[in-house]
């Protein structure tokens, strides 16, 4: 039986985004305060005088000036912030939801589905003691042969969120015209961690696979 292959791990880019963000922060804080103190030094040379044309004098001091450098070092800052926001708020998003707004664009942009050269005829679960299984069957609707198909099954928490993907390949190397081959993983020590599953295939040189559904007679 193939052994449970982790492939991605949506934590490490959450770490990695949020480590981003921090230093992001604390370089502006770095870059504002540092404005701040020249301009603060600027005044102080100059004084403060108690007339109103004085008070106005010194609020127009303090007032950080600006520089073609300046602006140019903002505007990255603030992209930069935009860029970190927008990822990070897809990575929190369930992958399922990604997956349907991926799919809601590709037909939206009216591009034809790519031709199925292969009908999923079986997927399926069971727990046998601590080992989670996951079975399923393929078969070759091309008039061709397809070498090297893998599974890639991706596998989600009760809330949605990615949990494992793995990369399983099947019973046969090479699956002739009208022909069926299966799949088959086993995830050891089990906890009931995962809510769903999703399986997708492609080739081993990396083309995707499109398949046709045809569990329910579809």
């Amino acid at each position: 039986m193939p052994n449970l292959l982790l492939t991605y791990n949506p934590l490490f880019a959450r770490i990695g985004l949020i480590v981003l963000a921090l230093v992001l922060v604390a370089a502006y804080l770095f870059y504002h305060s540092h404005r701040v103190r020249k301009a603060r030094a600027s005044a102080a040379s100059a004084g403060a005088t108690a007339t109103a044309g004085g008070q106005q004098l010194f609020e127009h001091t303090v007032r950080p000036g600006s520089s073609v450098a300046s602006e140019i070092m903002r505007a990255v800052l603030i992209l930069l912030a935009v860029w970190i926001t927008i990822s990070l708020g897809l990575i929190l998003l369930p992958d399922g939801a990604i997956d349907r707004m991926a799919q809601t664009l590709r037909l939206r942009s009216g591009r034809l589905p790519p031709q199925e050269r292969i009908s999923l005829l079986y997927l399926g679960d069971e727990t046998k003691g601590k080992e989670f299984h996951i079975r399923g069957v393929v078969r070759n609707i091309s008039t061709q042969p397809i070498e090297k198909l893998d599974a890639t099954v991706r596998l989600y928490a009760v809330d949605g969120s990615l949990l494992e993907t793995a990369v399983v390949r099947m019973e046969t190397e090479l699956i002739a015209p009208d022909a069926t081959s299966s799949f088959h993983l086993t995830f050891p020590e089990y906890a009931g961690q995962f809510g769903s599953y999703a399986v997708d295939f492609k080739l081993r040189q990396g083309e995707a696979m499109s398949y046709k559904d045809v569990r329910h007679g579809s």
